[in-house]
Formats: structure tokens, C-alpha cells, sequence
């Protein structure tokens, strides 16, 4: 990797921009950094009034904690959907997936997952105001569906009791989506089945 101090200030401040990205190490955010350098103008400047715009426009959606450029968003404004049920995901790229596999009942997102690694605790996530829906009743079944990893089982565990005092039906997605994977990377057929097959959580 080139040495930070025989680049000029601008493109090493682009760098390490590209570095705080989720998943970009070093050597990845140089690569990207002078692929964007080499790009006809145009382009770069589509790109970044793209993400400029992104940021404009998407709303944190005040019921559900969804992304969407109205507030409430789509979904939740949906009067054709099945209120009687709430699936809870991590993430609203989980969101994105649940509809390619058909689901039409309503969502809650959490923003993440208990972590102890990354300092994340219950009070960190959308944890109470999902139970604030909770209480305003209308709704039967919860249905966990954080990833089936060591974080994501660990989130559902830990939700779940706070859920059974409200009295809903609490359940957990079916084992068909394999263990370790995230929700965004499985097919929408196993999504299904995975809703199709949910078990009575505890």
C-alpha cells in the first residue's frame, strides 16, 4: 500500500473516508479512492448527489423504525396489510428481503443487535417502542426474525420475555435459513419458509 505521506492531503482524506465504510479495510478504500479519481467527472459527481440526495430524502419512520422517503412510511400506512402481525428484524435491508418473499403484515425494526462485543445493549435498540405498540393493542403475533447467529438468537432471547407479559403470541422463524447467515443474503423462497414454519418461542 502507497505511503500516506506521498499522496496529497485530498485524496488521503478520501481514503480514510472510504475507510470507515462497514466491511472497507485499508487496501480496499485505496482501490476504491483511485477508481473514483480515474471515473469521468460526471459520474463522480452522479454518485455523490446520489448519496447526497439518499440522505435527504429517507425518513427513520417514527412506528416502525423503517426507512422511507414518507413518514409514516408505506408499509405502515398500508391499510391492506395484516395488522395482527409484527415480524421484528435487525436491519431495514432485512425489510427489503421479507417483501421479495411475500410477507404482508407490518414490521418493527430493532437498528441492530444486542452486541457485548460492540457495546451494544437492549437499551440501544427500538426494544421499548416496540413494546409501546404492543400496549395500544391490535396486535396477536410477534414474530422474531433477527438472524440466526450468535448475536441474533442471543437478541430474540433476550426480547422475548419482555413480549409474553402483553399477551401476543411470541414466535421465532423456522431453522430452514442456515445457521451464521444474515437475512439480506437468503433467497426469498427460504424466507417464506421460514415464516411459513415459525415455532412458539420459550
Amino acid at each position: 500500500m502507497t505511503h500516506a505521506a506521498s499522496r496529497p492531503r485530498a485524496v488521503e482524506r478520501l481514503i480514510q473516508a472510504l475507510a470507515t465504510l462497514p466491511g472497507i479495510g485499508p487496501k480496499t478504500s485505496e482501490r476504491l479512492a483511485y477508481h473514483v479519481l480515474r471515473e469521468a467527472p460526471a459520474v463522480a459527481r452522479e454518485r455523490a448527489e446520489a448519496i447526497l440526495a439518499a440522505r435527504a430524502a429517507a425518513k427513520v419512520c417514527s412506528r416502525c423504525f423503517n426507512l422511507d422517503e414518507v413518514e409514516p412510511c408505506r408499509i405502515c400506512s398500508d391499510a391492506a396489510r395484516d395488522r395482527a402481525r409484527v415480524l421484528v428484524v435487525e436491519d431495514p435491508r432485512d425489510v427489503a428481503a421479507f417483501e421479495g418473499a411475500g410477507y404482508r403484515g407490518l414490521y418493527h425494526v430493532l437498528q441492530g443487535r444486542i452486541s457485548a462485543l460492540e457495546g451494544i445493549r437492549p437499551e440501544d435498540l427500538t426494544v421499548v417502542a416496540l413494546l409501546d405498540r404492543l400496549r395500544e393493542g391490535g396486535v396477536a403475533e410477534v414474530c422474531l426474525a433477527t438472524n440466526p447467529d450468535l448475536e441474533g438468537e442471543g437478541t430474540a432471547e433476550s426480547i422475548a420475555p419482555r413480549l409474553r407479559g402483553l399477551g401476543v403470541r411470541v414466535t421465532r422463524i423456522a431453522r430452514g435459513i442456515p445457521a451464521g447467515s444474515t437475512i439480506q443474503h437468503v433467497s426469498s423462497a427460504i424466507l417464506a419458509d421460514a415464516i411459513d414454519g415459525r415455532r412458539e418461542l420459550g
